[in-house]
């Protein structure tokens, strides 16, 4: 069996692994690459040949682990795509988009069209979680429940080969409980390789409580400067994980309620579909769900239907709160709010998701003054802020914990993945002192035989 890595390694966008048995090739993921030179590298030939790859096991809906799949079947690829239900209805939406994106951005012809998704998702097949599926005599699959958004799932991988099987785990991207929406990861018992993510492997993330303190603080001292208060947000998980947020500060009543604006129709159109999966959702959000009670409305909150709608709310002069997308600040409507609002003293800007390297919201992370959005100069002013108590994705030490959970057999090595190098190296260092197994960090295009 050879395993060989086409994204995601030693960075975080563009996952993509090959496997490849005597009888069989599989993908697992195949994102779009969303750090620098990334419109060249969504271009280019894949370093396979599609047609030659007889199925996908796609791990969740995010961009930078689908979005590449209607390229994969423009350039040939003929098989199904196996995920859990949720991402069939949430990747038809964030491919449509992407579609979109590439004709409004893209130099030259598009990545790929709207009819390239739509030929795309005749062959994505939904399989429920906790069940064992039969890809074919020599391969059985399940899904568990990753955590990090809804319907994101880990792949166990059952391979038979001369007789002899050996199992897989493939971690998708780990969840951070406790999380408002999506339920606690699952743990895996007993894997022969593990093939785990590490986007926040050397940190540790801020507790929740104190992350929902920061941003009530945050709220506070808008409505004390008469600011605006923007968030950039992806339109997947971290919109919905918000507004909840949101929506338990404002309706405890101890601090004044503002008009808060979510000026994104994907994060709107996704937020109706998890409206559809109530039953994939944590006890208490479906306990919540239960008694007809809007999970994603509270008052004053408003979502853009049309153009109106924004200036209606840019017009208005007191403390206000906007979300919008792309959640990087690379695109979107966010755009137009920083350019206006960026100048201004009494504005804040709060990052509650992850910023890829050379992204403008990197750039404003790390506190870079004078930027250039679009073909404006923009001199930064703003108040900027950071929470990772809100990530989706699970810290260094939850992602070890995990990891210890796999015994039966233990593994006899881990592929470190979904990681810049930094982050990658520390926990791949962590897990060979704490658990003594051998760890691995791929380079692109790196093979390797198990």
């Amino acid at each position: 069996m050879k395993i060989s890595f086409y994204g995601a390694c030693r960075e975080v966008t563009g996952s993509c692994i090959l496997v490849e048995t005597g009888k069989t090739k599989f993908l697992v993921d195949c994102g779009l690459f969303q750090e620098k030179d990334s419109e060249f590298r969504n271009r280019v030939s894949f370093g396979f040949d599609p047609f030659d790859v007889d199925f996908v096991l796609l791990t969740h809906a995010h961009i930078d682990h689908c979005g590449r799949i209607p390229k994969l079947f423009k350039e040939g690829f003929m098989g199904e795509v196996y995920c859990s239900y949720p991402t069939v209805d949430l990747a038809n939406q964030m491919l449509l988009d992407s579609a979109k994106v590439f004709a409004i951005r893209e130099n030259g012809v598009p990545i790929y069209f709207p009819a390239d998704v739509e030929r795309a998702m005749t062959g994505f097949r939904p399989v429920p979680y906790g069940k064992e599926y039969s890809i074919n005599s020599d391969i059985r699959i399940r899904l568990k429940d990753a955590g990090h958004i809804l319907g994101s799932a880990i792949f166990e991988v059952w391979i038979k080969e001369d007789g002899v099987e050996k199992k897989l785990v493939f971690s998708g991207d780990l969840g951070n409980p406790p999380a408002p929406i999506v339920r606690d990861p699952d743990f895996i018992d007993g894997a022969d390789f593990v093939f785990i993510e590490s986007t926040y492997g050397n940190k540790v993330h801020m507790p929740r409580e104190e992350g929902r303190k920061m941003l009530k603080e945050r709220i506070v001292e808008a409505i004390d400067n008469n600011g605006v208060l923007i968030m950039p947000v992806f339109a997947l998980e971290r919109t919905q994980e918000m507004i909840m947020e949101l929506k338990s500060i404002f309706e405890k009543g101890d601090i004044k309620s503002i008009p808060v604006l979510l000026d994104s129709p994907l994060a709107s159109r996704v937020t109706n579909t998890y409206k559809k999966y109530e039953s994939f959702f944590d006890e208490e959000a479906r306990a919540i769900a239960k008694k007809k009670k809007d999970l994603f409305y509270f008052d004053n909150f408003k979502i853009t239907k049309k153009k109106g709608d924004q200036n209606n709310f840019l017009r208005h002069r007191g403390a206000k709160i906007v979300m919008a997308g792309s959640g990087m600040c690379e695109g979107g409507r966010v755009l137009n709010y920083l350019k206006k609002y960026l100048p201004k003293k009494e504005t804040q800007v709060l990052i509650v998701s992850f910023q890829a390297e050379e992204s403008l919201g990197r750039k404003i992370m790390e506190g870079e003054k004078d930027l250039k959005i679009g073909d404006k100069k923009v001199r930064v002013r703003a108040k900027v802020s950071k929470i990772q108590a809100f990530s989706s994705h699970a810290d260094g030490q939850k992602s070890i914990n995990w990891l210890q959970k796999i015994k039966t057999p233990l593994p006899k090595k881990v592929f470190i993945i979904h990681g810049e190098e930094e982050s990658a190296s520390k926990i791949a260092e962590r897990i060979n002192q704490e658990m003594g197994i051998e760890c691995i960090i791929p380079s692109y295009g790196g093979e390797y035989v198990l």
